[in-house]
């Protein structure tokens, strides 16, 4: 009786896997495109050609793509055979001289489905940071969770309407407003007068699926506001940044439940100590005693200076941000187990013109005309936009923060550790770019948009558009002069492009103990595991129960 009842607790499991589970394209069936035989045209040797060559192999040709085939010049055609797997067919058939190429006949995935791929915000097809990091795919599991939070520690986060029902106001929190600093004004966790925390905050988590604007990583994720500059966003002094870290260490410790999937510091502080040097500076200690309490990740950009992360300037900065022989701050801190550090990448797979770099870079992501949430209240701007497409690591950090956090509202019981050794493990390698030499050109189109959107804004006359395009780039190309000295051996991170997905059947493998494969029962519906077990020990309860 057990090896029946085992029997059948297996049969369950398979049961509940066939429903969620479906392999990538279908098994012994090949795509194949084979040559024309000269002298003869398509429509004449379409069928007997790759017929006779299918036969050969013990397969069949199941569909002509007639027309298409008639086009390309090419005999194009659905293989199929019974007995073959889909590997040996293609292998055999490029083995032949009479075919161009096969492939398998993937599975495409219905855009009608309401639960997953896309969401139905107007403008989140166009950021395309999404569909670099495989986002979608994620999606069609989890699109996050209120029960998970996500911390912007920055320059604040507007209520905006994209993001409002995202954000854990009662949690908000302004470094600012404690009793002894200097009067700010307006001075809430939500009056972001530069529009940046509101940027990053809607990349980790603008409400998705909500028919308005875009859409984050997470369409559904609890954002923490940590607001650490003032009014006119003076560089903030590190107490601030401290007293950030400070409050979230007490938020973590006086809500022990409190699933904080990361924190996310797009923020840089140039200083001359070295990083070994650092150790014993307040600065590291509060990052330090955070790291230690071992709840949440820490995401920090890598800076936009064109510098190695780690190591010294080696040029005073011509905009005044950085010294010669001075290290950016968090990212060059070392010795911090759930530290993460985000350098950028542009839509075509080159390395962000500004990104800094080097082996102590974890991570590359998207930071090129990152669309996302902005704030209508920036200071400076006659008619600030209430979306707003921005360069920067800082755009590039949370789209890691809001994988992140899309990870864990997966597996809610993952650690910090875990998580970020999934996202490195699966980062994809062959996007990766190197990030000299700078074949950075100051386009005039680039200028041109740049100067067009401030002629909208009122910013300066349309009779003045020439000499401004003209005097933009001539500064831009001064700038970017400075920092064509690197030897063209060192790629933008240490592992590889963000790869949501891949970070993602990393976690479902290692929890199942199975295989992995997009799509699969284990990637995709660990729950549904869990109640086969269930079912199996109800049954073998059941009959020691029973024997008893």
């Amino acid at each position: 009786m057990k090896s029946k009842i085992f029997v059948l607790s297996l049969f369950v499991l398979t049961a509940l896997c066939s429903s969620a589970w479906s392999e990538t394209y279908a098994e012994g069936e090949a795509l194949a495109v084979f040559r024309v035989p000269e002298g003869v045209s398509v429509s004449a040797a379409g069928v007997s050609v790759a017929e006779a060559a299918a036969s050969e192999l013990g397969a069949s040709v199941a569909e002509t793509y007639e027309t298409l085939s008639e086009i390309e010049g090419k005999i194009m055609v659905l293989v199929r055979s019974p007995s073959k797997s889909t590997e040996q067919l293609i292998a055999e058939l490029k083995a032949r001289p009479d075919v161009i190429t096969a492939s398998p006949n993937y599975y495409a995935k219905s855009q009608s489905v309401s639960s997953a791929e896309f969401p139905n915000d107007p403008s989140a097809d166009l950021c395309w940071g999404l569909k670099a990091i495989n986002a979608p795919e994620v999606w069609e599991y989890t699109a996050g969770s209120h029960e998970i939070y996500a911390c912007v520690v920055d320059t604040g986060v507007y209520k905006h309407p994209d993001l409002v029902d995202n954000i854990a106001a009662e949690y908000g929190y302004n470094t600012n407003t404690v009793s002894g600093d200097y009067d700010l004004r307006f001075g809430s966790w939500d009056a972001d007068f530069q529009g940046h925390g509101t940027h990053v905050a809607g990349t980790i988590g603008a409400v998705g699926n909500n028919g308005l604007g875009v859409a984050g990583v997470n369409w559904n994720v609890k954002i923490i506001p940590v607001r650490v500059f003032d009014v006119e966003n003076a560089d903030e002094t590190i107490s601030y940044e401290i007293r950030g870290l400070n409050y979230i260490a007490n938020l973590l410790q006086t809500n022990p439940s409190m699933k904080l999937a990361a924190l996310n510091f797009s923020l840089s502080c140039y200083l001359y100590k070295t990083p070994s040097e650092m150790w014993n500076d307040v600065y590291y200690m509060a990052y330090r005693a955070l790291d230690s309490l071992n709840r949440t990740l820490i995401v920090v950009s890598a800076g936009n200076s064109g510098i190695e992360v780690g190591a010294p300037a080696l040029f005073d900065d011509p905009d005044n941000m950085f010294k010669e022989g001075t290290y950016a701050y968090p990212a060059s801190f070392t010795g911090l187990n759930n530290l993460i550090v985000v350098g950028a990448v542009a839509s075509n797979d080159t390395a962000a013109s500004f990104t800094d770099w080097g082996d102590k870079v974890d991570i590359a992501a998207p930071g090129v005309g990152i669309l996302s949430t902005y704030s209508p209240i920036t200071a400076g701007e006659r008619n600030p936009p209430m979306y707003e497409s921005l360069n920067g690591t800082s755009m590039a950090a949370p789209h890691v923060t809001g994988a992140a956090a899309l990870l864990m509202s997966a597996f809610p019981n993952a650690t910090p550790a875990q998580i970020k050794s999934a996202l490195l493990e699966g980062a994809n390698k062959d996007r990766n770019p190197l990030v000299y030499p700078y074949a950075y050109v100051v386009s005039r189109e680039a200028v041109e948009r740049f100067v067009d959107r401030r002629i909208a804004r009122g910013e300066i006359s349309a009779d003045a558009r020439e000499s401004e395009i003209v005097r933009v780039k001539a500064e831009d190309e001064k700038t970017y002069a400075m920092f064509k000295q690197f030897d063209g051996k060192s790629k933008v991170s240490r592992t590889g492009l963000l790869d949501v997905k891949a970070a993602y059947d990393i976690l479902s493998k290692r929890r199942t103990g199975g295989s992995s494969t997009s799509g699969g029962c284990n990637a995709g519906k660990p729950v549904m595991i869990l109640a086969a077990v269930i079912f199996m020990a109800v049954i073998i309860t059941g009959r020691k129960n029973f024997s008893a």
